[in-house]
């Protein structure tokens, strides 16, 4: 069965290539025909009817109207997927790209490729306008980071692409290049997790202790080859004093589009973020000595797709909304405090609660190792530890000593900690359970019992230290 020859122009006027996975299916979703290239890249047979066990990707779908999904991955290669349908058959058409190492050829292309961006980017907020009242009522934000998932994972992969290319011509050192691929790839995954936990029903957006001055400093970093490239100065004036208790994936993402659009729209001078504190309010102010913006614009400034074509830059209006949505998410606000032909300030503001850092620590675990280390991460952030390997010694210790924090593993030599549960939680406020990939029932287990937070081990640092803030 051959593709139908509009469905197939309609791909390949973008792609400007035939090399694709395709798969047909009747009104009742059951495959009909694929060819060699599906065949290989998802081990298809024709004994195999249902698509969805074919590939799990399509479970959240309708499959009852056409849909374009970008950057599927599968078996470490990366696939468009294209739904279409004509007649009385459904083409499922995955086109495979290199989303690191593509480079545009021609201004044609670019054309193609932003408007098929902005055609999916109009679906996708259509996702985002239905989800925003259900985030801020409950856990039903999974339609929100699905369809942000593109937007938001764009700056990290440009900061990758920019410094490979410097790494490729010899113009920076390999550590400082291994240092941004390893800080952004972790702000992909974190972005990602945060889009698999709401998929999974459960959120773990637990507050973390960060520093926002630390926060503004990487970001630029990872902008120094933007800002460069334009003669930009990057200036952080937030106060390295102040610590915060917030969520850093979403604290990190707003950020990120407010210096992103602040690069964008600023020719020469300056970006600068700074922070002043003011009656319980953190304010955080990007500041841009760009083209600035119409009174008239203005007023739809936190609508989708306005953009006012001052600069020759390219975008799509969709990252301040996210960035909104997202601030309110965390309890903040996101306003433009003022903008004319000499650039435009943006305030974010959040309710401030100095972080205490201090805490009195029952650290357990009965590998030597580990204890030792989790020990040393915990002290020199400044906490008070003490430290046991044994059920035994937790009850010893907790007769001794008061405690702010249990930060325990699961099982340990002589039972496991869920046993003595009761007793963990009459005496200490917080206890937090570290154990090796537990299962979705586990987890729900342990938190009905009343412990506060469930760690996935191998852990780092720094999910050690906010474990416990």
């Amino acid at each position: 069965m051959k593709i139908p020859q509009g469905i197939f122009n309609r791909v390949y006027d973008h792609y400007q290539a035939s090399d694709w996975c395709l798969i047909t299916l009747d009104r009742k979703n059951t495959v009909k025909n694929f060819n060699r290239n599906a065949e290989t890249a998802f081990a298809l047979s024709h004994q195999q009817n249902n698509i969805r066990d074919v590939i799990p990707l399509l479970a959240a779908e309708s499959l009852d109207e056409e849909f374009m999904l970008p950057f599927f991955n599968h078996n470490e290669k990366v696939f468009d997927v294209h739904f279409l349908i004509e007649g009385d058959y459904k083409h499922l058409i995955m086109v495979p790209i290199d989303m690191l190492h593509k480079q545009v050829q021609s201004r044609q292309q670019i054309a193609h490729e932003q408007e098929i961006e902005k055609l999916r980017l109009e679906g996708l907020f259509v996702a985002l306008e239905g989800a925003h009242e259900e985030l801020k009522k409950a856990n039903s934000a999974k339609s929100f980071y699905i369809s942000a998932l593109s937007h938001e994972i764009g700056n990290p992969i440009t900061a990758i692409k920019g410094y490979n290319q410097l790494l490729m011509e010899g113009a920076i050192e390999q550590e400082a290049a291994t240092k941004v691929f390893q800080n952004n790839i972790e702000k992909i995954q974190q972005i990602i997790t945060q889009t698999l936990d709401y998929d999974q029903q459960y959120n773990t957006q637990y507050s973390r202790q960060l520093a926002p001055a630390q926060v503004i400093d990487q970001l630029f970093n990872d902008f120094s080859i933007q800002a460069s490239n334009k003669g930009l100065k990057l200036i952080n004036q937030v106060d390295p004093e102040v610590i915060i208790k917030t969520n850093q994936t979403k604290w990190s993402q707003i950020f990120t589009n407010l210096i992103s659009n602040a690069i964008k729209y600023t020719e020469k001078g300056s970006i600068t973020v700074k922070s002043q504190l003011e009656d319980g309010l953190l304010h955080i102010d990007t500041i841009d000595t760009g083209c600035g913006m119409s009174p008239a614009f203005q007023s739809k400034l936190f609508t989708a797709w306005s953009r006012e074509k001052k600069s020759q830059s390219a975008g799509n209006g969709i990252g301040l909304v996210i960035s909104k949505m997202l601030a309110e998410q965390i309890g903040g606000d996101l306003i433009l405090h003022s903008s004319n032909q000499h650039g435009s300030r943006f305030r974010f503001s959040v309710t401030y609660h100095q972080a205490l850092n201090a805490q009195r620590i029952l650290l357990v675990d009965d590998d030597a190792d580990c204890l030792s280390l989790f020990d040393f991460y915990l002290t020199e952030a400044g906490h008070e530890v003490t430290t046991a390997h044994s059920i035994q010694s937790i009850e010893q210790k907790l007769a001794e000593k008061d405690f702010d924090v249990v930060l325990t593993d699961l099982n340990l030599t002589d039972g496991s900690v869920d046993q003595i549960h009761q007793k963990l939680k009459s005496q200490v406020a917080r206890v937090v359970i570290m154990t090796a990939n537990p299962t979705k029932q586990k987890r729900h287990e342990l938190e009905t019992l009343g412990f506060d937070q469930v760690l996935n081990k191998p852990l780092t640092q720094e999910q050690i230290v906010n474990s416990v803030a």
